[in-house]
């Protein structure tokens, strides 16, 4: 379990293809467009004098819905993009992991401890709790 855990998340193979989310960017844009005239035009209904304004709520609402569907899919289909670019390889060739986002505060910190040796037995031996949990308290 600890092994799925290390490894970068996987995208369906589809959000991969970079043709494929350019596709999909395109159609939710025109999407979003058509909505946003729909919801206008039924707005601009409404101000008519004899309107049917319940059920032009109604339409308004389903479509206000539909929008906000849309909107979310492309952040999402934005963040797919970016975390693509982030998982790139870095410089030593090393992909960081799923752990590597969640316990580092940025790629400098990543790069730092990608850099240091582990901790041996005879260091962690050597520890002086005592001196240590003064540090911490004294901050």
């Amino acid at each position: 379990m600890d092994a799925d855990q290390n490894n970068p998340p996987k995208l369906p193979d589809a959000l991969g293809s970079a043709e494929y989310r350019t596709r999909l960017t395109t159609k939710l844009n025109c999407l979003i467009a058509v909505l946003e005239v729909a919801i206008a035009k039924i707005t601009k209904s409404m101000e008519t004098p004899g309107s049917n304004e319940e059920r032009l709520n109604k339409i308004r609402g389903n479509l206000e819905n539909t929008l906000s569907i849309c909107h979310r899919a492309k952040q999402t289909l934005d963040k797919t993009q970016q975390n693509k670019q982030t998982m790139r390889r870095d410089r030593a060739g090393q992909v960081m992991t799923a752990r590597d986002y969640v316990e580092l505060t940025s790629i400098e910190e990543y790069r730092k401890f990608r850099n240091m040796k582990p901790i041996t037995q005879a260091e962690v031996e050597e520890i002086d709790f005592d001196e240590l949990s003064r540090r911490l308290i004294d901050g």
